[in-house]
């Protein structure tokens, strides 16, 4: 376990949209390559989640524009005094490959899961409580007792023309999480606030804290300020977390790209 845990907020839409991909793609890779069926179902309904996100935008071009503006960005910045070229070149690099992945891939983005009617039975049910069960879709219950190398190889033919967007995505993420330098902050009170300059574009806000100090960093704002309430962690987990009134010191980073 860290010794520190760290809080996010996105400060626009696309960020919040990348960081949800991101969510879904590491609990995607925690489960599909396990053999028990309960992780192999975990696995089926992540897969379920990334097709319903995909469905609410055209991922696609707008991940593509992020690549694209980051690109253009950091070709900005390439002959700046003090700037690692060689690192540089290489993130360049692979920005150019993730666009060039994507732009090849014929249609929308998660296609085939959408068109897909075993995953499409299933991501119906989904929407009703407990609705998977055995008695429900006895054909997804017996795919689940099939011997675990076809259920991990049939995870993973579903996700493979996904795999262009998680690489997109995770260096997209690990870009915008790098760009940022944490500072040290007090939150008098257990309360900070600042504002942000509206020209310079943001688009992640991240809080780190040691985690023995049992403490939940609640963040909101948006593009002109944002604010970091401090509340107190009861073991009892029933019990809705009160604000500190104690100075707390923390690492703030906001990650402009």
């Amino acid at each position: 376990m860290s010794d520190t845990i760290t809080y996010e907020h996105p400060i626009n839409e696309r960020t919040r949209l990348l960081l949800r991909f991101a969510h879904l793609f590491e609990q995607f890779s925690v489960y599909h390559h396990r053999t028990d069926a309960w992780d192999t179902r975990a696995a089926v309904d992540v897969l379920v989640d990334i097709s319903s996100l995909l469905n609410r935008t055209d991922t696609k071009s707008e991940i593509i524009k992020e690549l694209k503006r980051d690109l253009q960005r950091l070709e900005k910045i390439s002959n700046t005094s003090g700037v690692d070229t060689q690192r540089l070149g290489s993130v360049m690099d692979s920005l150019e490959n993730a666009i060039s992945g994507l732009s090849q891939l014929p249609g929308p983005l998660g296609q085939e899961l959408k068109e897909d009617e075993f995953l499409k039975n299933i991501a119906q049910r989904n929407s009703a409580p407990g609705c998977t069960s055995a008695f429900d879709m006895p054909n997804y219950h017996y795919w689940l007792q099939l011997p675990a190398e076809q259920r991990i190889e049939q995870l993973n033919a579903w996700f493979q023309p996904l795999q262009a967007l998680k690489q997109a995505v995770s260096l997209l993420v690990e870009i915008i999480r790098m760009s940022g330098v944490n500072r040290p902050i007090i939150a008098s009170r257990g309360f900070y606030q600042q504002k942000l300059e509206s020209n310079i574009p943001v688009q992640l806000i991240r809080v780190s804290i040691p985690f023995e100090s049992r403490l939940i960093a609640e963040i909101s704002g948006g593009k002109h300020r944002f604010s970091v309430r401090f509340m107190g962690f009861d073991k009892q987990i029933q019990q809705r977390p009160e604000q500190v009134y104690e100075d707390i010191p923390f690492d703030l980073s906001i990650c402009v790209m």
